[in-house]
């Protein structure tokens, strides 16, 4: 009876919208005005072109409605090729709008670095710099009388300028490059003329693992899996190309060279080890800071920056510079934002691992707590940007300069995820393709294209606002 009885009300209502709805002329709505003297009110009247009681007076959600709409219908296709090894999660603001497997683990590769990027800024800060120091004896009449310690902060992207430079083996070098030089201009502005001792590195902020143990052979033998250490210069890749397997000595070699150069005589030989605790500092280099990294590790898909901040995370949260640490404390994090962590596996930062899995849902969460402007987002690479993963992609009109992802690339994986503006909404969109289907990504990547263009087509909010009077 209650039931029947809230009936009758809402049936008036909505017979009563129907009719102003339905109301092709204009509607003249009285509006009382008093002169300043007091006089009688006069009556004018003013014609409203929407009526009264039109869905478009909540022009909103009218638009959020419309554009989950477009995107649930123009995403069907691409759902119905994802199988049964791979999956789909897009989602509109904070909802979920369409997904396939959205709970099963996959092999998300490169996409891990999402991940990783949004535990770095929350639990390092976005202002975080890392700086690289020398230390030794003061030098007495530009001479220094013992060894010189070069040491490790951590900074990913320290660098001499020929490796800034693009080449045939590094298509995408760094973006926010640290100035190597300017560590050794730094020692020689000091008034260093000669140092009769040895270039000593020190990589001892974190442990001595070179590389996860998830990582092939293959990967380990190409600049795509260069040594993790605290102490880098150029990826510890050498002028000929080749790849120096220990961070720390390949780095004071090349500092002992840019000294040379800069007429400063090394007497000593290279060697890595332990600065002594109270060492005088004689020169230091600080990198960009954190948010300037992020972009670094997501737009040219760096591994290295990827494992070091996992390190840097590690020593941070639990004073241990070991990937086991960072990761231990990103995934704690990932259960603190309340994310549908459940099914995930992290064995490093890069993603390189065939050993992480991660779901799509997680992903999507991930994305969701954040935004295309803020510092993960940012640092997204832009569709059609040059030097990034994104280069050459998804440059068909409403796309290139807009949409911001990650890409991930292994043998039968090819992962995809960001962002996309909409209106006055964002789209959110994770793709992972695992087995056979990868291959084929050009034209799944394509669907998404498509569907990312039909949603952007959609009407705003400023658009379903009532007509003015």
């Amino acid at each position: 009876m209650l039931a029947v009885l809230a009936l009758v009300p809402a049936a008036a209502l909505g017979g009563l919208y129907v009719f102003a709805d339905g109301r092709v002329e204009d509607v003249a709505v009285p509006v009382s005005t008093t002169t300043t003297a007091g006089t009688a009110a006069a009556t004018t009247s003013t014609t409203l072109r929407t009526p009264l009681m039109s869905v478009r007076r909540s022009p909103t959600p009218l638009a959020v409605d419309r554009r989950e709409d477009v995107l649930l219908d123009s995403v069907q296709t691409l759902a119905s090729s994802v199988d049964a090894v791979s999956c789909m999660a897009i989602g509109i603001d904070d909802r979920l709008v369409a997904g396939t497997n959205t709970a099963s683990p996959v092999i998300p590769a490169s996409n891990l670095k999402v991940v990783v990027a949004a535990a770095a800024v929350e639990l390092l800060g976005a202002g975080t710099v890392f700086t690289t120091r020398v230390v030794g004896p003061a030098p007495v009449n530009g001479v220094i009388e013992g060894d010189v310690h070069l040491v490790g902060g951590g900074d990913p992207v320290l660098s001499e300028a020929w490796y800034t430079e693009p080449s045939a083996t590094r298509k995408r070098p760094p973006l926010h490059a640290t100035s190597a030089e300017a560590l050794a201009d730094a020692l020689v502005a000091a008034g260093v003329t000669t140092i009769n001792g040895s270039i000593v590195g020190d990589g001892t902020r974190y442990d001595d693992e070179l590389h996860p143990p998830g990582w092939s052979d293959d990967i380990r033998a190409t600049v795509d899996g260069v040594p993790v250490g605290a102490l880098v210069i150029d990826d510890s890749i050498t002028q000929a190309g080749g790849i120096n397997s220990d961070p720390a000595a390949s780095a004071a070699s090349a500092f002992r060279r840019m000294l040379r150069d800069r007429g400063v005589e090394v007497v000593g030989k290279i060697t890595t080890g332990v600065a002594p605790e109270g060492a005088g500092v004689l020169a230091t280099v600080t990198s960009a800071p954190l948010s300037d990294i992020v972009n670094e590790m997501l737009a040219t898909s760096d591994n290295l920056t990827a494992e070091m901040l996992v390190k840097e995370i590690g020593l941070t949260v639990s004073g241990q510079g070991t990937r086991e640490a960072g990761i231990a404390a990103i995934t704690t994090k990932l259960t603190e934002w309340g994310l549908p962590a459940g099914s995930v596996v992290l064995t490093d930062g890069s993603g390189l691992s065939r050993d992480n899995r991660l779901t799509c849902a997680a992903l999507l969460a991930v994305l969701q707590r954040g935004s295309a402007t803020d510092v993960v987002g940012a640092g997204l690479a832009v569709a059609g940007q040059d030097g990034s993963t994104l280069d050459g992609k998804f440059e068909e009109a409403g796309l290139a300069g807009v949409l911001r992802a990650k890409t991930g690339s292994l043998r039968e994986v090819k992962a995809l995820c960001g962002y996309f503006p909409a209106g006055d909404g964002e789209v959110a969109f994770v793709l992972i393709l695992n087995g056979p289907s990868a291959a084929a990504f050009d034209g799944t990547w394509q669907l998404l294209g498509q569907a990312l263009q039909a949603v952007a087509a959609a009407p705003t909010s400023e658009a379903l606002a009532p007509a003015q009077p």
